[in-house]
C-alpha cells in the first residue's frame, strides 16, 4: 500500500528500487547543493546532522505508511543537544524542508497525492517540536548557547583559537567575521542583555556578550564583506567604512545600554584580530579609574599613558608610534620645541625665551606639530600624553 518503505525495506520511483540508505543520500545531496551552511559544517557536526537526519527520513517514511495526525515520531526528542549545538532553528527548519522534499518527491502510484497531504502534518509537527526544543534551550540556564558563547568570548580574551571561532559560530546562526571591536564594561554596571542583542542585530551586526569577573564584555562583529569586484583603492576604502561604522555601532550600544565607563578596544579589521582588541580593552578597564575626568565611553587608545606606566608593552609601542615617530619624522626644531614647551609647564613666552626666538614661532610649531599628530598639544590631557612618550623615547 505504501509508495515510499521503511529504511530496511525498498520502495518504488521511476521503476527504480530505492532503499531507505538511498533516500538519505539523496536527502544528503540536496542539503549540501542547497544550504550552503551545511556544506561547511566541521565534519564532528555534520555527523551529528547527518544522523538527526537519518531519524527524520526513517520517522517520515514509516508515517506515510500509517499517517495519523495524532501520533507524529518525536524526531529531535532523542537527541536535542546535537541538534541546538550544531546549528540554529532556522536552519534546523530549513532541514525539514529539504527533508520533506527530496521524500515527496519520491512518492508515486495513486495515493501519493494522500501521503503528500498526510506530509503536511507531519512536517508542522516536526516544525513545532524543534521549536519547543530551541525555545526550552533558550530559557533554560547553562545549555549549549550560553555555554557556547562564554567559550567564545574566553577565546577572544585569551587569544586561543580565534582565527576558527567565526567559522564555528557561523555553524550556530553567527553573521559576524568582518570588522570587530572588543568592548569592556564597569565593575558591576548592569546589562539588558535581550535589549542589547536586538539593538545590535538591527543595526546589521552580531554581538558575544557576557560577564567576565563582574565586568560585562561585549565583542561586536560585522558581517564579511562579499569578496570580489573591487580595485584595490575600493576595497581599502570599504575596510575604513567598515572600521568607522562598527566603532559607531559600539558607541550607540554602549550608550543605549551601559550607564557606567565603558572602555572600548581598537577596532580591528576581522575577527581572528578579535584578541587584540581584547588586549587593548581588557588593559585599559584596569587603568581607566585613574583618568578623574574620563569621558562615560572612552577608547583604549585614549589610555595609552595610564596603559604604559601600568606595564602595557603593546601600549608602549602605540604610544611612541603615536607621538614619537611623527615628530622625529617632522621638522628638525618641532621636537625641541613641543619638549621645552612641556617643560617649561606649557608656556609659549617661556618656550620662546629658552629657545631665543618669538613667541609666535612658537605658536606656529605647536600648530605644525598638532596638525601632524592629530590633536592640540596645548589641550592639558593631550599635552600629558606626549611628554609620557617623551619620557619613554628619553
Amino acid at each position: 500500500m505504501s509508495s515510499v518503505s521503511s529504511h530496511s525495506s525498498p520502495s518504488e520511483t521511476g521503476g527504480q528500487t530505492l532503499t531507505g540508505r538511498e533516500l538519505l543520500a539523496r536527502v544528503l545531496a540536496r542539503m549540501d547543493s542547497q544550504l550552503p551552511w551545511f556544506q561547511v559544517l566541521p565534519a564532528a557536526r555534520r555527523a551529528a546532522i547527518e544522523e538527526i537526519t537519518r531519524s527524520l527520513v526513517e520517522a517520515f517514511v514509516s508515517y506515510c505508511s500509517h499517517p495519523d495526525p495524532s501520533a507524529v515520531p518525536r524526531v529531535f526528542g532523542e537527541a536535542p543537544a546535537e541538534l541546538v549545538r550544531s546549528i540554529s532553528l532556522e536552519q534546523t527548519l530549513q532541514l525539514i524542508r529539504v527533508s520533506v522534499a527530496v521524500v515527496e518527491d519520491s512518492l508515486v502510484g495513486p495515493e501519493a497525492a494522500a501521503y503528500r497531504e498526510a506530509s503536511l502534518d507531519f512536517s508542522r509537527q516536526l516544525a513545532f517540536e524543534a521549536a519547543e526544543i530551541y525555545a526550552v534551550s533558550r530559557a533554560s540556564p547553562g545549555l549549549w548557547d550560553p555555554r557556547l558563547e562564554q567559550l567564545a568570548i574566553d577565546s577572544v580574551l585569551s587569544g586561543r583559537g580565534v582565527a576558527d571561532l567565526a567559522d564555528r559560530l557561523g555553524a550556530v546562526g553567527w553573521r559576524g567575521g568582518g570588522a570587530s571591536v572588543v568592548v569592556v564594561g564597569a565593575v558591576g554596571d548592569t546589562v539588558d542583555e535581550d535589549r542589547l542583542r536586538r539593538a545590535v542585530w538591527a543595526a546589521g551586526a552580531d554581538a558575544l556578550a557576557g560577564m567576565r569577573n563582574e565586568r560585562f564584555i561585549l565583542v561586536l562583529s560585522l558581517p564579511v564583506a562579499a569578496a570580489g569586484g573591487h580595485e584595490a583603492n575600493e576595497a581599502q576604502s570599504d575596510d575604513t567604512d567598515a572600521i568607522g561604522r562598527v566603532q559607531q555601532i559600539a558607541r550607540d550600544i554602549v550608550a543605549a545600554t551601559l550607564s557606567e565607563t565603558t572602555v572600548l578596544g581598537d577596532v580591528v579589521g576581522s575577527m581572528a584580530d578579535a584578541a587584540t582588541s581584547a588586549r587593548a580593552a581588557v588593559s585599559g578597564a584596569r587603568v581607566v579609574h585613574t583618568w578623574l575626568q574620563v569621558p562615560t565611553i572612552v577608547g583604549a587608545d585614549q589610555l595609552l599613558p595610564e596603559r604604559v606606566l601600568n606595564g602595557d608593552s603593546d601600549a608602549r609601542t602605540a604610544l611612541l608610534q603615536r607621538v614619537l615617530v611623527p615628530l622625529q619624522d617632522g621638522a628638525s626644531d618641532w621636537l625641541e620645541t613641543i619638549a621645552i614647551y612641556l617643560d617649561s609647564g606649557r608656556s609659549i613666552e617661556g618656550c620662546a625665551r629658552a629657545l631665543d626666538v618669538h613667541a609666535n614661532t612658537i605658536r606656529y610649531r605647536l600648530a605644525r606639530v598638532s596638525e601632524v599628530l592629530g590633536f592640540d598639544v596645548t589641550a592639558p590631557r593631550n599635552a600629558f600624553t606626549v611628554q609620557c612618550a617623551l619620557r619613554l623615547a628619553s
